[in-house]
């Protein structure tokens, strides 16, 4: 039998994607750990006494060394606004650097905007500002000279960094691991399980991508790259053991329970929409509709199946009925089979692409077939039907036997 040569080609997209997205979660990742990093050194830079924060803050300079301190610098201010919220106002400041480099800075701030004690107004009257750098962002803005200072910290809190880019990386690394886990099972396990929608690897695609997401929510609740791996790990196993054990159970239990047919031997000559395929004489050489009536199992090209029937080359016992396997050729291992219909039926069926055909398309089973007699004796012969009708290709197969001896 030929291999699944899609189950591959499906299964290098699955790894070329997981590797695209793992590979852009790593840098995202580091990126937020060294922003993280940033944060928790920035704590450094305050003066604690006796657990308690002081107003002396570490600027570099003869006592104090990079990089555990900040680097002062004095701007000119070109102009002033605001914008009114509703928890804070925004200030937006349009400063001059000493390169003569021209920035805007915004930031938020409780305090009103006709405060002369606060950075705003201070700035606008002309007053001095300096700001204070960290790492290269701008941690607190100061206004005013000597003793007398005003200072307010900027939007850079602990946290609000690595939050965003945490988040991003849990959920790329669920949606990346999804596409691994398949592109693994269909390389590795494809061909020996049957062809049953694709729940062996969806399944546990949609458990790790709930992963990704769950970790993507313990980022923005507690920023801290320990709590972010933590609740990723913990929420992959939560997920994906009780899936892998409901997969196992059903594959067991279910999926057998559906291929007990017992043969019904058919009492008038009709088409099933099957298909045959083997080694030798066997091997796809007989093409269009299966039909099957008493006694009767092969093929025509008359639709009415009154002459020129060429039955199956030699008698055939059935060793077993199985849904098809994604190794089977295509023809009898069809995603769903469509009852067979003669050009009666197809002219009285409706017309239009959206219109029903009048018979539901059903799952197909396959029949795994010994040849016990003639052309390639021994050998194995698959053949496909629908579900409603693979009972009396059984018992077609049973009364060919038979007539065969």
């Amino acid at each position: 039998m030929r291999g699944g040569i899609g189950d591959v080609v499906r299964g290098g997209v699955c790894l070329l994607l997981a590797a695209v997205l793992l590979g852009a979660a790593w840098p995202l990742w580091q990126r937020a750990e060294q922003l993280r990093a940033d944060d928790v050194d920035f704590a450094k830079v305050a003066v604690v006494e006796d657990g308690h924060p002081t107003d002396r803050l570490k600027v570099c300079g003869d006592r104090y060394l990079k990089p555990y301190c900040m680097q002062r610098e004095h701007v000119t201010v070109r102009d002033t606004d605001y914008e009114l919220k509703r928890a804070s106002t925004v200030y937006t400041l349009e400063l001059t650097r000493a390169d003569k480099r021209a920035m805007e800075l915004r930031y938020r701030d409780h305090r009103s905007h006709e405060e002369r004690d606060s950075v705003y107004g201070r700035a606008r009257a002309g007053e001095p500002v300096t700001l204070l750098w960290w790492r290269g962002s701008v941690r607190m803005i100061q206004a005013g000279e000597g003793d007398d200072t005003t200072t307010v910290r900027t939007g850079h809190y602990p946290g609000r960094l690595f939050s965003g880019l945490a988040a991003l990386t849990s959920a790329l690394c669920g949606i990346g691991l999804g596409p691994l886990w398949a592109a693994l099972w269909l390389l590795l396990r494809g061909r020996r399980n049957p062809l049953t929608m694709a729940w062996q690897w969806l399944a546990p695609a949609l458990a790790l991508g709930a992963a990704g997401g769950v970790g993507a929510v313990v980022a923005l609740i507690a920023p801290r790259p320990d709590a972010v791996v933590r609740g990723f790990a913990v929420a992959a196993v939560a997920l994906l053991v009780p899936t892998l054990l409901w997969l196992r159970w059903w594959t067991r239990t279910r999926l057998p329970r559906k291929c007990e047919v017992e043969p019904v031997e058919p009492v008038e000559v009709h088409a099933v929409d099957g298909a045959v395929a083997g080694t030798g004489p066997w091997k796809l050489d007989i093409k269009g509709p299966l039909y099957v009536g008493p006694g009767v199992l092969g093929t025509t090209p008359d639709p009415c199946a009154k002459v020129a029937l060429k039955p199956l080359p030699g008698p055939l016992r059935v060793l077993a009925v199985r849904p098809p396997f994604r190794s089977d050729p295509r023809a009898v291992r069809r995603y769903s089979i469509t009852p067979y219909m003669n050009e009666e039926a197809r002219a009285r069926r409706p017309k239009g692409r959206y219109q029903q055909v009048g018979a539901e398309a059903t799952h197909p089973l396959v029949a795994v077939c010994e040849v016990l007699d003639g052309p390639g004796r021994g050998s194995r012969v698959l053949i496909g039907a629908p579900e409603q009708d693979m009972p009396e290709v059984l018992g077609a197969i049973a009364a060919h036997a038979r007539r065969w001896r």
